[in-house]
């Protein structure tokens, strides 16, 4: 099993890569910490959120394991996933903001691919099940096939256009119905949005439960049918010609939401033709790709929004996997470095950055009934773990189980090697060459 405090050995000739990834395998060993009392799995180490948060966050678990700790430690990756259940009396289901309790899909599909865990596997199964029929209920609309609720992590209102102020100037979008009861949604939290990336993850989860629904022997093929018709309502209702993207909020709100493009193409909800035109129409800057574009005010009359206009590096991750499967490696390759020039700049992965200049910044959101510049925290994990995944499912085009797949050796380095990875049971030792191919061992 791996030692949490061990991991692999990264080269390619190119200082500033593997400094960042020494960078980032400490960030994630020194976010291990042991699990609170009363959490399922206590004793056991878990994986936090930050240097600066004492908690895990629901999405952050699901995507730092997801993204490289199902990889390297599948111990703590477990433990992570399962400190965010919650039973309150029926079963596990999956805590957290609402709005992103389904993405915990995407961690514990990972975990069973890398470890083939079955017990675990349908511990997630009854867990997930749960969970989407409780969203169902309370958030599903069937007038257009699609799920209210904000965008995934957006829970700071300045991830949203004018409509999703709060008059007494507060930051979270929680706070919006209760100060706007005229517009809230008649059923459930009563946010009225239809995010891209929340639904984009809706339809990629109702697909896992299927798939542990069959492992389980049973039929999951009502999940597949929900999927399926939820990719169809993606389709119809974001889709814009005009802008040859995804729109960010369904019939409000066409800005680029950069994590919800990322998730459309890696979930296989854009067309060939679709993905394309992402591609070739997304907003970027020299320091990465914005969270959402263009920033709204009043944010930019102030300089960007903590939620709009800023670089978050968990986007980028998903972003440059994204341009990967879209067979745009240059794009991957302008995240990857992007990313680590920031942080071997910084001797850190910082929680956001400033979309001109590259420095470490909060962005402006409301607090205190006034806006101001919020701090970025520290040592972020999902930062780090970004970075990973572009090297373990990027550079070396790793499949979950630590197998070799098809490798991209972005402009700049000629060669990259990785030793002491344990995945699958055995130690994998990669090297990859322009010329020469591919080498591997376990």
């Amino acid at each position: 099993m791996n030692n949490p405090a061990v991991y692999p050995c990264f080269s390619c000739g190119n200082r500033e890569l593997e400094q960042a990834f020494v960078l980032a395998a400490e960030t994630l060993a020194s976010n291990t910490k042991p699990i609170a009392d009363g959490k399922p799995g206590k004793g056991s180490a878990c994986l936090m959120a930050g240097a600066d948060y004492p908690t895990q966050w629901t999405r952050d678990a699901a995507i730092n394991v997801w993204f490289a700790e199902a990889l390297l430690d599948p111990e703590t990756a477990r433990s992570t996933l399962l400190c965010v259940l919650e039973d309150r009396g029926n079963g596990p289901e999956v805590g957290g903001q609402y709005w992103d309790r389904m993405i915990w899909a995407i961690g514990a599909e990972r975990l069973w691919e890398v470890t083939g865990d079955t017990d675990f596997a349908y511990l997630a199964y009854d867990a997930l099940r749960r969970t989407a029929e409780q969203c169902i209920r309370e958030e599903y609309d069937p007038e257009d096939g699609l799920f209210r609720g904000p965008a995934v992590y957006g829970d700071g209102t300045s991830a949203y256009p004018e409509r999703y102020r709060n008059p007494s100037l507060t930051s979270s979008i929680l706070r919006w119905p209760g100060e706007h009861p005229e517009q809230r949604a008649a059923a459930g939290v009563g946010i009225p949005m239809k995010a891209l990336s929340t639904n984009s993850i809706y339809e990629h989860s109702f697909r896992v439960i299927a798939r542990l629904a069959r492992l389980r022997g049973e039929d999951g093929s009502g999940w597949i049918h929900r999927a399926d018709a939820l990719r169809e309502a993606i389709r119809r209702a974001f889709w814009n010609p005009g802008t040859g993207l995804f729109d960010y909020l369904a019939g409000e709100c066409d800005a680029q939401e950069s994590l919800g493009l990322a998730f459309a193409i890696l979930f296989g909800i854009a067309d060939a033709e679709q993905t394309r035109s992402v591609m070739e129409h997304a907003f970027r800057t020299e320091q990465g790709i914005p969270c959402v574009w263009p920033a709204f005010p009043p944010y930019r009359a102030k300089g960007y929004g903590r939620h709009c206009g800023t670089v978050w590096p968990h986007i980028q991750g998903f972003w440059a996997l994204a341009a990967l499967k879209a067979g745009r490696s240059g794009l991957f390759a302008d995240e990857l470095y992007a990313l680590a020039r920031h942080a071997v700049r910084d001797g850190q992965f910082a929680e956001i950055y400033h979309p001109e200049d590259g420095r470490i910044y909060g962005g402006i959101q409301e607090g205190g009934g006034k806006y101001l510049e919020w701090r970025s925290c520290e040592r972020q994990t999902w930062s780090a773990a970004a970075f990973l995944a572009m090297v373990f499912y990027g550079i070396f085009g790793l499949k979950p189980d630590g197998s070799a797949g098809q490798p991209c050796l972005p402009e700049g380095i000629g060669y990259a090697e990785l030793n002491g990875l344990y995945a699958g049971g055995k130690e994998i030792h990669l090297r990859i060459g322009r010329n020469a191919g591919k080498e591997g061992n376990g």
